[in-house]
């Protein structure tokens, strides 16, 4: 409990202090000029430091212990709670991550809106979240909310605000805002910035949370790092933020020293999966394939260590759709899970 009233209060002190560093000086219409100041102010903090030999965490991890796992992280390990079965209800997993050792957990809207129509209430299951220790750093998600026309945007908005209402009752932070990946072949970046900055704006003055854009390797013009950003800094949302994930970075064709150029205060959160020995980047979907840290192939203990340089102070999110994972024992498969996670940060960061 103390570890996550000193996480929220340090989250706060970090978005007042560094306010300003993301887009904040963008203007909606966008044209080359702004485009270039956007982009420099987008990379400053991370390639400043870099060229200086100096990170923002570095000196701070290298006399004192770190913040999370007893020492062991400088981020809580959080676990999205599609990665055990299906057909587990959203308290039951509930009670099994915070039987492990697990900080956070990242629930999907389905598993919200069932837990709503069984009857329960989010607001009373957030409270539950937090009287265990836990805390929900993000929800997945907001489904087509990137939206390939503003007409179709539009006639979505009661969808989006039903959603963003049981996400702000569950307690979470952040809401990722996604594609309709039904339409996934036609996404173009000017209208999703359009409706990227739309829906922001709603959800943070209706709802008082934050948004960050998710890239998939199957999206044509929304599959690498690149393209996220792209659409935040086009979006002119002062407080845009993207959401990088192990998997689809190599899967998309993100390089891990792409992450060196961000802003730490850009990323909602880090989403983390191995991919397995043989299977090469694909262009569809093939996450049932993800495999436990350590398990693959991915430069993991890598892009961590960027983190860490960079100053990211977020949460590290397990991320695992496949099916064999599900059918496992969900405590025992935790904790292989945990301990795996751990391991790889462990080979990433410096131990006091």
């Amino acid at each position: 409990m103390k570890e996550l009233t000193e996480y929220a209060l340090k989250r706060e002190i970090e978005n007042q202090r560094t306010k300003g560093c993301f887009l904040t000086r963008m203007h909606p219409k966008i044209g080359d000029r702004t485009m270039k100041a956007s982009r420099r102010l987008f990379f400053q903090a991370g390639v400043a430091l870099a060229a200086a030999g100096i990170t923002r965490d570095r000196a701070r991890a290298e006399d004192k212990l770190h913040e999370w796992q007893n020492g062991r992280s400088p981020w809580p390990i959080c676990l999205d709670t599609a990665t055990l079965a299906k057909d587990l209800p959203l308290e039951k997993k509930v009670e099994v991550v915070a039987r492990s050792s697990f900080d956070a957990l990242e629930p999907w809207d389905r598993e919200l809106t069932a837990y709503e129509e069984a009857g329960g209430s989010l607001k009373d299951l957030g409270k539950s979240i937090h009287d265990k220790g836990l805390f929900v750093p993000s929800v997945i998600g907001l489904w087509g909310s990137l939206g390939n026309t503003k007409e179709g945007f539009e006639s979505r908005l009661e969808e989006h605000h039903t959603r963003l209402r049981m996400i702000r009752d569950i307690g979470s932070e952040h809401v990722q805002i996604i594609p309709d990946l039904k339409q996934r072949e036609t996404f173009t970046k000017d209208i999703g910035a359009w409706c990227y900055r739309r829906i922001s704006e709603i959800a943070l003055n209706d709802y008082g949370l934050k948004t960050g854009i998710i890239f998939l390797n199957a999206v044509p013009q929304l599959k690498t790092m690149s393209d996220a950003v792209d659409v935040g800094m086009m979006s002119g949302w002062p407080d845009a933020k993207v959401i990088p994930d192990t998997y689809h970075n190599f899967h998309g064709g993100t390089e891990p020293n792409a992450l060196r150029m961000l802003n730490p205060d850009a990323i909602a959160i880090f989403q983390f999966a191995d991919s397995p020995k043989g299977l090469e980047r694909q262009d569809t979907w093939c996450d049932e394939k993800r495999v436990l840290p350590g398990d693959g192939v991915l430069p993991l203990a890598k892009q961590l260590k960027i983190l860490f340089e960079i100053g990211y102070t977020g949460c590290v999110s397990l991320e695992l759709y496949n099916p064999a994972y599900r059918k496992r024992d969900p405590d025992e498969f935790l904790r292989e899970a945990h301990q795996k996670t751990l391991a790889v940060i462990e080979q990433a960061v410096p131990q006091v």
